[in-house]
């Protein structure tokens, strides 16, 4: 008999027991054949190899897949796994990487406003952003909806026949609204709920309506736990990390380099206090009258003994009087 710390066990403070009559590890056992991907920017070799060593029924890739060729090329040998998706906001940066996602076989697994049953498991997908041109919470929307949008906008802003591919990643209130109508097990976003400082409140809003146990996010690069938070389970998932539903990390994620040099270079440095000018005037003027005052000429102060006066400044194993000028010879 073995034992593993998952998601029920650190709620109520103790391990599983995996393959106990318990319900909990029944639904365990369920949650851990369904995989997470963090964002993969175009590297899927560790999900590949995921997949061949632990060969789970189902994975989800969260966003940002941006693939160097089609999926149905990467995906082609990975057997009985189910591959789910949500858009990221890199998604939709060129026509090329929409093809490579949209038109492949994997375009009807995509979970964005929608609840599909993944293994046994409902899971609800809203991929892509906020982006303040559509709706940036928590003010209102500027436009409700695609139709909306491409109505106000007219035809020429068009892609394709419909909304402007960049927007295509976009997230649009009457997406969020319907999806508020459904229940779930799982919610799976790009975006960051409210308790990440970028978050959004909005999103904790969505969890509770659906109902969910349990939510995930990517997007920060950022691998994160958040224990339990407004009755759900919260957590980020990092570049290019892998987990599973209960919560066991399948493969690290990668730290992201630009992240940490963005972090050093706009980190704060210490204000240095500067005197007005009239004050620093008065304290220049009170200086320099002690050090020359009662003499006929410019003298500096005897601060370094045997460093001697020349061109204002005093040189070592000098007399005190001025050195003769030579510059004439």
């Amino acid at each position: 008999m073995r034992y593993r710390r998952s998601y029920f066990g650190r709620k109520k403070g103790r391990a599983q027991v995996c393959g106990s009559s318990q319900p909990e590890a029944k639904e365990l056992k369920k949650l851990e054949k369904i995989f997470l991907c963090g964002d993969p920017h175009g590297e899927f070799d560790h999900i590949l190899k995921a997949i061949d060593e632990f060969h789970p029924n189902a994975i989800i890739i969260l966003g940002d897949l941006t693939p160097d060729r089609s999926l149905d090329e990467i995906f082609k040998d990975i057997g009985e796994t189910k591959v789910f998706w949500i858009p990221g906001n890199h998604d939709t940066d060129s026509d090329l990487i929409y093809d490579r996602i949209w038109r492949s076989k994997f375009a009807t697994n995509n979970l964005h406003g929608k609840v599909l049953d993944v293994c046994g498991v409902k899971v609800a997908g809203l991929g892509g952003v906020f982006r303040g041109q559509i709706w940036m919470p928590p003010a209102l929307p500027c436009y409700s909806s695609p139709g909306v949008f491409i109505k106000k906008l007219g035809k020429a802003t068009t892609w394709r026949g419909g909304l402007p591919r960049r927007h295509r990643s976009t997230i649009f209130s009457s997406v969020y609204d319907k999806l508020k109508e459904c229940k779930a097990d799982v919610l799976v976003t790009h975006e960051a709920p409210s308790i990440h400082a970028k978050g959004f409140e909005c999103l904790d809003v969505l969890a509770d309506q659906l109902g969910v146990k349990y939510f995930f996010h990517a997007h920060q690069h950022e691998s994160k736990n958040y224990g339990v938070i407004n009755g759900f389970v919260a957590r980020g998932i990092g570049l290019r990390g892998v987990i599973d539903l209960a919560g066991n990390v399948i493969v690290p994620a990668e730290a992201d380099l630009r992240e940490t040099a963005n972090k050093f270079q706009y980190e704060k440095k210490p204000k240095v206090k500067k005197l007005p000018a009239s004050k620093f005037r008065r304290l220049y003027k009170a200086r320099r009258d002690r050090q020359f005052k009662g003499q006929s000429g410019w003298k500096a102060i005897d601060k370094h003994p045997g460093m001697e006066l020349r061109g204002g400044f005093r040189q070592a194993g000098q007399d005190h009087a001025p050195r003769e000028d030579k510059s004439s010879n």
